[in-house]
């Protein structure tokens, strides 16, 4: 935290002619006369007219839709959403966290709920409630200047409650709107998606010979802060959403107060007259909509010829991509279509606020001859060139090279070289490994398919931060990294081989493809890939683009999963899909089976009867036979019936989406289970001292006997007694040293019972039944008695520190009466201290 403040800490500022301001004074004072500049500027007459946008939406909501819009909420929907409310968030101005209305809930809930309902009542917001503090966030390392900082809204809890109710209101109607050209905030619709259809679209850019086409990448300058009110309200009157709505809308919109923080010092008080505050939940929807009217206004004047289309997208009607604020046009690569561009850019200007930044848009171009580029180049757009950065990820005109994968590997580099100045346990490297770095990885492994020299070079990093706790340093791994890939169960640490989890998440591309879904993603490859050569039969082939040629390497392994269900049979492929028994036909049959049968291998089901029977030859072959005596058994397919249906299948249970954690199970390396897990990992354990339990269990520590086995030339002999060679079974459990703190614990908790000789009867012991303490204390117990012992042991090696057994075992007592109180509200911790105590 320490680290992050300093490196966010604002030290000085310059403005756009240079001045520099260091004073901590100035700089506030630079900061709220930029910021109330850029929310409360003077506006320009609006240009739009309202029957305009009307036409363009062309939706209007229904009946049940705007009855669904205004009506009012009930008291437990807003207890739901301040439950909802992430706890450690950042307060706004009146110092109230969620944490607070969460806690004390039963005191103040029904105050809360009542003037929540009075606002959906009234329409009007208090005036407090919509005060908010920008705290602003740099966009860039070493940010000197004000744009280079995203202001973001720390709203008061009150207010994000009402924007939350209304946002899961809008939320529910925007999929009806929203055209499939945008992809942000919309359930169900990937970010992967724009960057794979986009990859596709700009496949060639770099060849010669090819027909004019261009790309012009807009930046919309400060988008959310530049957005008319009187704009957005005028969209959602264009949706015909009831007018008690559009008020609420109206009255978050236009009531805010803003203060600057700095530095965590607070200044300045103003009012803004447009934009949307970043970090407010209905503001996303909101900018959503208002892009939706530039998607539709760009629809209009490719459709009216106005602007030509890119080539291989017309049949499909795709001119751009969207994600929020980032935007994505293609055209024919002609001057008059990119002057139809800008002037719809401009258009679209006057009517939202949402001005092109020309200095950030880049254009590309591909085929154009000296004249077209000449006139194209008047415009003055910088000139782009592949690969760029497209949504995180890299965008490029051919094949990916191994250093394009380069950013992926430094930012994890950076993240693991941040983290090696702190003094980690190996359980806490665990735990980042497991949610920052996979996280930071999942993306790409969703888009693309990674070489495997790359997944060898992240994994690498991953096991060396785990063992090492820097990336630096090379120290030897105490276990195999297949092996803490398997889950806990089976030996492992429960996290994920990448080469498994890419297919996984590469294989839920191909689920998409057979499903219902209107992505733009789906419809290229359904018109350009498989409509005249079936997915699962086709070849490999140099005109496709390499990711395509990814996804057809995935085809063994997605044939495990789908199956068709046989509706009207005019879908699903007759050799290609699975809809027998006997998996795709065309592997069953083999390569002659379409002559045999004298059935065409691209023929869907549909074409292979009359309506009546089954067009089929006479079979030639066992197999052939088998097929035409269980066609016998099924229905026809009728025209009239329903389509054809595709789910995916595991273990005979059919899923209708894409079960990424069930399928990634299947795919992965398997082990046998361990008896022993559960004694190692539990609910309730203390994470560092489990970490040394499965190492220990492993029979991985380095012990001074495994250490000379590897031709270490050091003495055999225990470092805490000298007395024996030093073996995991002997330091931790039949040493002098260990047997004093383990006669201890006994006393406790086995008064009867004799000192450990072997590992297995130390894990016997703590999930023995017939032990009158509970089997979770003793796990806990033995989990803290091994672990320092251990930590003994180094200590007195490397630092020349010795502690006696019942120093220890006061520590071990200390951890175990913490442990206890920490989770004493838990079911399996209630009577834990009465016994270890007793």
């Amino acid at each position: 935290m320490r680290s992050r403040n300093s490196m966010n800490a604002i030290h000085f500022l310059e403005d756009e002619v240079g001045n520099r301001f260091e004073l901590p004074q100035d700089i506030h004072a630079h900061c709220v006369h930029y910021f109330e500049g850029l929310l409360s500027g003077d506006q320009s007459q609006s240009s739009f007219v309202q029957d305009d946008i009307t036409s363009l939406l062309d939706f209007s909501c229904s009946t049940s839709q705007r009855s669904q819009l205004d009506s009012c909420f009930s008291t437990e929907e807003i207890k739901e959403a301040f439950l909802s409310l992430p706890k450690n968030k950042t307060c706004g101005p009146d110092g109230f966290t969620p944490e607070f209305f969460n806690s004390c809930w039963t005191v103040v809930g029904g105050e809360v709920t009542a003037a929540i309902k009075e606002f959906f009542s009234s329409g009007k917001l208090l005036k407090q409630w919509n005060a908010t503090n920008l705290v602003l966030i740099p966009k860039i390392t070493n940010a000197s200047r004000t744009t280079d900082f995203r202001p973001i809204s720390c709203l008061n809890t009150m207010y994000k409650v009402i924007s939350k109710l209304l946002a899961k209101k809008l939320k529910s109607v925007l999929p009806s709107v929203i055209s499939h050209s945008q992809s942000a905030f919309l359930s169900g619709r990937m970010l992967s998606e724009n960057v794979l259809l986009a990859t596709e679209i700009v496949q060639g850019y770099n060849s010669a010979n090819v027909s004019p086409r261009g790309m012009l990448k807009v930046d919309l300058r400060k988008a959310f802060d530049s957005v008319r009110w009187d704009f957005v309200l005028a969209v959602l009157k264009g949706l015909n959403m009831p007018d008690k709505f559009i008020g609420w809308i109206s009255e978050c919109l236009t009531t805010p107060c803003f203060s600057v923080s700095v530095n965590g010092v607070e200044g300045g008080f103003f009012k803004s007259s447009r934009g949307l505050k970043q970090g407010d939940p209905i503001s996303t929807y909101l900018f959503v909509l208002v892009m939706e009217v530039f998607s539709k206004l760009l629809h209009s004047r490719f459709a009216s010829g106005y602007i030509s289309y890119h080539p291989r997208t017309h049949e499909l009607n795709i001119s751009h991509l969207m994600f929020a604020d980032d935007v994505m046009i293609f055209f024919d690569g002609m001057s008059s279509s990119l002057h139809g561009i800008y002037e719809t850019l401009d258009d679209f200007a006057g009517w939202s606020g949402l001005h092109m930044n020309r200095e950030k848009t880049e254009l590309f171009t591909a085929g154009t001859s000296h004249i077209e580029s000449t006139a194209i180049a008047n415009y003055g757009f910088p000139v782009g060139s592949f690969p760029i950065r497209y949504l995180g990820l890299p965008l490029t005109c051919r094949k990916l090279r191994i250093s394009e994968y380069a950013p992926i590997v430094e930012k994890i580099s950076k993240q693991f070289t941040t983290w090696s100045v702190r003094t980690l346990s190996f359980a806490g490297r665990l735990q980042l490994i497991s949610s920052v770095i996979m996280g930071s990885v999942n993306f790409w492994c969703s888009t693309f398919i990674l070489p495997k020299g790359c997944i060898k070079q992240i994994e690498s990093l991953c096991s060396r931060f785990l063992w090492s706790g820097s990336i630096q340093l090379s120290r030897k791994a105490k276990v195999a990294w297949h092996t803490v890939c398997l889950p806990k169960s089976e030996g492992g640490l429960g996290l994920r081989r990448l080469s498994e989890w890419n297919q996984t998440l590469n294989l839920r591309l191909i689920r998409l493809l057979f499903s219902t879904s209107g992505s733009l993603w789906v419809a290229w490859h359904r018109y350009h890939n498989t409509s005249l050569a079936n997915f699962w039969t086709q070849n490999e082939n140099a005109g496709q683009s390499w990711t395509w040629r990814a996804l057809l390497k995935l085809r063994p392994l997605a044939e495990k999963f789908l199956r068709c269900t046989i509706g009207n049979g005019k879908t699903a492929s007759f050799w290609g899909d699975i809809w027998t028994p006997f998996g795709p036909l065309l592997n069953y049959l083999g390569i002659n089976g379409p002559r045999d049968l004298r059935i065409n291998i691209l023929a869907k089901v549909s074409d292979v009867c009359d309506g009546v029977s089954w067009s089929v030859a006479n079979p030639r072959s066992d197999r052939s036979m088998a097929l035409c005596a269980y066609l016998t058994t099924i229905y026809l397919p009728l025209s009239q019936a329903v389509e054809d249906h595709y789910d995916w299948v595991i273990d005979g249970k059919s899923f209708e989406g894409f079960p990424t954690a069930t399928t990634w199970d299947t795919l992965r390396p398997r082990a046998t289970e361990k008896s022993w897990a559960s004694q190692v990992w539990f609910k309730g354990a203390t994470p560092r001292n489990a970490f040394t339990m499965w190492i220990a269990t492993l029979n991985r520590l380095p012990v001074r006997t495994r250490l000379v086995s590897w031709g270490m030339q050091i003495s055999p002999m225990c470092v805490l007694c000298s007395s024996h060679p030093e073996s995991r079974d002997h330091l931790l459990l039949t040493c002098d040293f260990s047997s004093m703190i383990w006669e201890e614990v006994f006393r406790r908790l086995s008064p009867n019972r004799s000192l450990f000789l072997h590992w297995t009867e130390l894990l016997s012991w703590t999930g023995d039944s017939s032990v009158p303490s509970p089997p979770i204390l003793r796990k806990l117990v033995a989990h803290a008695a091994i672990n320092l012992i251990w930590k003994q042991r180094n200590n007195l090696l490397h630092n020349a520190i010795s502690i006696s057994p019942s120093a220890i075992f006061k520590e071990l007592d200390r951890h175990i009466i913490n442990t206890i109180n920490a989770r004493r509200r838990q079911r399996n911790f209630e009577s834990l201290m009465s016994h270890w105590l007793r």
